[in-house]
């Protein structure tokens, strides 16, 4: 595995670099063009100072690497054409996952690092060091363990799908279905707290909290918590990231098991996992659905509910590859959306 490991590191250098190249010259460019808005005119004693909250442009940049980096590492596992080639080298399935998934998580760190710490430099320079950059140099440090969070559970979803394709399409379908379900929360269930609590059920939810915290203490002169931080925010980190540390840990060894016991034949064809879109589908349109407030007159909520029942046929056609579905799949459309309607015609009663 460590030969394995090196000869990746020596061979893709170049495709860390150019993946780190772009969202790192934005974000530069990002700072160079907002400085004047962290850098306080004032002649008074304590100049007023903004909250760096630029620093969530390199957050936003590296999640959306995380599942780009996944594919890249992961995609020999679902190129059929290519798997029984790497199946055949002189090294176990799991060594060979395993020397992905290190060497993709590394991708991801030296891309993190070279993005954020340039930046950081820049603005620490242009800002005469007037910011605590220790403040957002942890953030530096914290956003590390939300990445191996996020891409240990972006592998999984990758390798439930039997192609490429459909690896993608349940990155992309897990996201929309926790932001549906944070919308519907947010709405319906817990209105006593904080609104944003809400978003405790998504995936992203401890990373931006934790970082807002850390960027508004490296304002200077800042000594009161940000509006909306209490006891309920720090209770919701906690439970948010101790949970998605268990699926994160439980999706490695998932991976593991999956890869060892999978039949190279299956590759290429209909992927019919239950972690992909026959769980994934209905729990999007029920969520999304619900989230909507029900007015039968309402021409835009109609519109929606009209253009979620096809999305999720369209899920389907992908699936079978064909527009031919069998009568569960077509149920797993249509049952949710009833469920979603009904919920909503329930609460506003």
């Amino acid at each position: 595995m460590k030969n394995y490991l090196t000869y990746l590191i020596k061979t893709k250098w170049l495709q860390s670099l150019i993946i780190a190249f772009l969202p790192t010259l934005i974000f530069v460019m990002l700072v160079f063009s907002s400085i004047d808005q962290y850098i306080p005119n004032s002649p008074q004693s304590i100049p007023y100072y903004s909250v760096p909250i630029i620093f969530f442009f390199p957050i936003v940049f590296i999640m959306i690497i995380v599942p780009i980096v996944s594919v890249f590492r992961l995609y020999i596992f679902r190129n059929s054409k290519d798997v029984d080639l790497y199946y055949s080298l002189p090294i176990s399935r799991k060594n060979l996952l395993s020397s992905q998934l290190i060497f993709g998580f590394l991708q991801l760190i030296f891309i993190w690092t070279i993005m954020y710490l340039s930046g950081l430099f820049i603005f620490t320079v242009l800002t005469s060091g007037d910011y605590h950059t220790l403040y957002l140099f942890l953030v530096y440090l914290i956003v590390i363990l939300y990445i191996a969070i996020l891409y240990s559970i972006s592998t999984f979803l990758f390798l439930r799908g039997n192609t490429v394709v459909d690896g993608i399409a349940f990155m992309i379908i897990f996201n929309t279905a926790f932001v549906f379900l944070s919308t519907f929360f947010t709405n319906f269930v817990i209105r006593g707290i904080v609104r944003a609590e809400a978003f405790m059920f998504n995936p992203y939810y401890s990373v931006g909290r934790v970082s807002n915290y850390f960027f508004h203490f490296a304002k200077p002169y800042q000594v009161n918590p940000p509006y909306g931080y209490d006891t309920n925010t720090l209770i919701a980190i906690i439970i948010n990231t101790v949970v998605f540390s268990i699926i994160a840990i439980s999706s490695l060894l998932l991976n593991h098991q999956f890869i060892l016991k999978e039949k190279t034949e299956q590759i290429g064809r209909l992927s019919t996992s239950k972690f992909g879109y026959v769980t994934l589908i209905p729990m999007n349109l029920f969520f999304a659905i619900a989230s909507l407030y029900f007015n039968m007159a309402n021409t835009t909520t109609m519109l929606a509910i009209s253009f979620l029942t096809v999305a999720g046929f369209i899920g389907f056609f992908i699936m079978r590859r064909s527009a031919k579905l069998k009568w569960m799949d077509i149920l797993l459309v249509v049952v949710p959306i009833i469920l979603g309607i009904l919920l909503m015609v329930i609460i506003k009663s």
